[in-house]
């Protein structure tokens, strides 16, 4: 606990005047002229002890002035203001260590999975999800190459729609999707009239390496419809055959 500064300043002043009446003591007074070796002997004793209580006092009220003084200083104040933000930053990390998406973070590309607020099931559009754990390494280094992914894609796609499922909060979720390993990703090129989404409709895409451009091209060429994919093979038929 921090020691008061009256009272550090009154064992100051005491152990000060202390210190200075001790050494005002005549040294000459202990330095009786013995009349054999065992009296000078008790004599250098003494003195010895005498002169290492001082040393020793003079240590303590050193160390009790270094401590009143970084006490009574502006940065040790500062230090406690700044001890007391860390600690209210942390706990507002905590709260949002389960989510690699919070709605804190402003960007318009991909948003954690939330019922309320944001629910794959009630989007009619194109969508990707990517399903992960908060604690798993590959998914954090993944975060914003995941975003600049979805950013890239929908530039080609207004419409589609990125999400994140944290597994540590929605685990229901993702045992309804088979997640077993992370970060999984399924991509949708169609929902039901509702919204809502098949299990066995969803197309993995493989992270790999986790490079934007091949990420973001696995994933265009997924989102696909069936008129796309239709379109494509009657082009590339059309290729062959000129060639």
């Amino acid at each position: 606990d921090p020691v008061p500064v009256a009272n550090v300043g009154s064992s100051l002043s005491s152990a000060s005047y202390f210190i200075i009446i001790t050494m005002l003591i005549p040294l000459s007074s202990l330095q009786q002229h013995p009349s054999n070796s065992r009296r000078r002997n008790d004599v250098t004793s003494r003195m010895t002890k005498i002169v290492t209580y001082k040393r020793s006092l003079l240590i303590t009220i050193t160390i009790l002035g270094i401590i009143h003084y970084y006490r009574s200083s502006p940065q040790y104040n500062n230090n406690n203001i700044t001890g007391q933000s860390r600690h209210n930053t942390e706990s507002k990390q905590s709260e949002t260590s389960s989510y690699l998406y919070p709605p804190q973070e402003s960007h318009p590309y991909v948003f954690d999975y939330n019922p309320n607020d944001h629910d794959f099931r009630k989007s009619n559009s194109p969508k990707v999800i990517e399903f992960y754990d908060p604690k798993c390494g590959a998914c954090q280094a993944f975060k914003y190459n995941y975003i600049e992914v979805a950013k890239k894609i929908m530039e080609q796609r207004p419409n589609a729609q990125f999400f994140g499922v944290s597994c540590a909060v929605y685990k229901s979720v993702c045992d309804e999707f088979d997640v077993k390993r992370f970060p999984k990703i399924l991509a949708f090129p169609k929902s039901n009239d509702d919204g809502s989404i098949n299990k066995d409709d969803g197309i993995e895409v493989p992270k790999g390496t986790g490079t934007i451009y091949f990420v973001a091209a696995r994933l265009m060429k997924a989102l696909r419809t069936k008129e796309e994919i239709e379109m494509d093979r009657v082009d590339s038929s059309k290729f062959a055959v000129g060639t």
